[in-house]
């Protein structure tokens, strides 16, 4: 299932080339392109390195020298590409190590152990949070779906510019994926972040869950709402609501990790199509 690389590859071009995608480069002055986006954005490497240094400790991740580069790679690829395809609204350096990647490294507690722990991340957007886990935990597999076009092409373009070899990248929709063989019920883990309520969410992602293993939603602090409203989807899918891993990020924002364990496979029927999961949700 998982197209993993032999070997690290160097690519041999000028920086913002490299971590740029989607743009042309040819009559753009080098200089700009070291320090600052196509659309004006400053890249600041030391700024987002040192935050992440500073408050890595919450996530219990125990970062070398090689992830923080890759990290910061990452970060560069994306405020980079930013200008030509709509990412994220998060370009400051501090910002954005603190709301995008100590975030996606708050599930590296689920983890801890056992080297076979697969994690898919569905509708992963930018790469996150799958991208910065499988930066710093290069002995896991991970895979990432998206439905759009453009960004299953970043995706790829990101993982290559940054060396992250530990990556299975598809392009298909959430409930397609449900039903095929290579993904329903073959994941520890699966995760979503900031794509649609819980109860929409359970469906989507707890086909690719294997017995045993836990749905990680990735929520704000108004989880309680979003559980009491998804109890019904919970019991559909073959899960049970386990905890609330609360947090709050270095800026004081409540972030919450949802964990519904899986007890009974889903039926076959379920996922069903994305017209019926949005028209009737559980």
């Amino acid at each position: 299932m998982f197209n993993l690389f032999k070997k690290r590859v160097t690519i041999n071009s000028p920086r913002a080339e490299k971590f740029t995608y989607g743009e042309d480069l040819e009559n753009i002055d080098a200089d700009e392109l070291r320090n600052y986006t196509g659309d004006g954005v400053k890249i600041d490497r030391p700024l987002f390195a040192q935050t992440v240094e500073k408050h890595i400790k919450q996530t219990g991740v125990e970062l070398d020298e090689e992830m923080l580069d890759m990290l910061t790679d990452y970060y560069e690829v994306v405020v980079r590409s930013n200008a030509n395809i709509n990412l994220t609204a998060i370009t400051d350096p501090v910002e954005f190590a603190t709301k995008h990647i100590i975030d996606s490294l708050m599930l590296s507690s689920f983890l801890e152990g056992d080297t076979r722990d697969r994690l898919i991340d569905v509708g992963t957007g930018a790469g996150m949070p799958a991208i910065p886990l499988a930066i710093t935990h290069p002995d896991h597999r991970f895979a990432v779906i998206d439905s759009q076009n453009k960004r299953f092409e970043f995706v790829k373009f990101a993982t290559v510019r940054v060396n992250v070899c530990n990556i299975h990248i598809g392009r298909m929709r959430a409930e397609e994926a449900g039903r095929l063989a290579l993904y329903r019920e073959q994941f520890e883990f699966a995760t979503a972040r900031a794509v649609a309520p819980l109860n929409v969410l359970t469906e989507y992602c707890m086909p690719m869950v294997k017995m045993d293993g836990c749905f990680l939603a990735m929520k704000g602090d108004n989880f309680q709402e979003e559980i009491d409203g998804a109890k019904n989807a919970i019991f559909q899918l073959g899960g049970r609501f386990e905890e609330v891993k609360e947090y709050k990020l270095p800026s004081g924002e409540k972030r919450s990790i949802v964990v519904i364990r899986k007890v009974v496979p889903c039926r076959r029927d379920l996922p069903r199509r994305s017209a019926a999961i949005k028209k009737n949700p559980f």
